[in-house]
Formats: structure tokens, C-alpha cells, sequence
């Protein structure tokens, strides 16, 4: 069953906050070169992967783009994709003055008991906390009316 939380993010942590909620899915790898045997350890993007594979485009073969410093390719060990889950359940990112309030900015976060508790140590890490109970009932009251407003307001347009 989902539920709504509220995160206070104090001003000093906002760019951090939005680089963790933004970050891109990316894979983190271990692969080893097959002609000197270098070994590489890395996160490497979701669209950037591909350049180090092999590929095939209409029917030719494809050198991956990316090689190891001395030529050769590399053959991966382990890949494995890590997934944003902030951005694949997704959330509301307001500064308290767009909503009326002091201070920082807010995180509303919709989803269930197991994402946060997976997520939240990445949110608590950056300093970023649970908003008070009165805090978190204004913030939630008024992004909530944000989000009614411009459902409403797009109804109105494609009704």
C-alpha cells in the first residue's frame, strides 16, 4: 500500500538532493582486457555501455568504440545494471518559497513501505530528513493542491 512522505531538504544540500533524485541508471561493471588483461572497474552510464560492446547495424559488424589503452577489447565480468528507483517511482521536488513556506525545499515521495526502506539511507546520508509532522502536513496540503490544480487545469484543455 503506498504512502506519502515528506523529506525536508535544508538549502545547503539542495544540489546534492537533486543530483541523487536526476541521477541516470547506470552499470556498474567490472570487465578485463582480452589481449593484456588491464581490468576495468567502473559505473558507466546506460547510453555510454554500449560503446564498449560489440554491435551490428544493418547486417555489418561493429568494433566497440571504446578499447583499452592498448587496443584491445574488453570482456565483461560482471555487469550489472543499477536502476534510479527516485526517478523510476517518481517524486515532487518544491523549494519551500514556490509553496509558501520558509526555508530549504521539500521532497514528496508516493510509494511503498519497501522503497523506503531501501532509499531513505541515501536521503538521510545527505542530511536530508523527514519534515516535522506540521511541516509535512502544510507541505503535503499544498503540493498535493499544486497537483489538483493542474490536473484540473488540463481537463479543462483536453476535456
Amino acid at each position: 500500500m503506498p504512502e506519502v512522505r515528506i523529506y525536508k531538504v535544508p538549502a545547503e544540500a539542495t544540489a546534492k538532493a537533486k543530483s541523487l533524485l536526476e541521477a541516470e541508471d547506470f552499470f556498474d561493471v567490472k570487465a578485463k582486457c582480452a589481449s593484456c588483461g588491464s581490468i576495468l572497474e567502473s559505473k558507466i552510464s546506460s547510453s555510454e555501455i554500449a560503446k564498449y560492446e560489440t554491435s551490428e547495424s544493418r547486417g555489418k559488424i561493429k568494433p566497440p568504440e571504446k578499447l583499452c589503452k592498448c587496443g584491445g577489447q574488453w570482456k565483461f565480468e560482471k555487469k550489472q545494471l543499477v536502476i534510479n528507483e527516485f526517478a523510476r517511482t517518481g517524486y515532487i521536488f518544491r523549494s519551500a518559497a514556490s509553496i509558501g513556506m520558509k526555508d530549504g525545499s521539500f521532497i514528496y515521495i508516493k510509494a511503498d513501505f519497501d522503497f523506503f526502506a531501501k532509499n531513505e539511507p541515501f536521503l538521510t546520508a545527505l542530511n536530508i530528513e523527514l519534515a516535522n509532522s506540521s511541516e509535512s502536513i502544510e507541505a503535503k496540503e499544498k503540493i498535493e493542491a499544486e497537483q489538483d490544480a493542474a490536473a484540473t487545469g488540463m481537463g479543462g484543455i483536453f476535456g
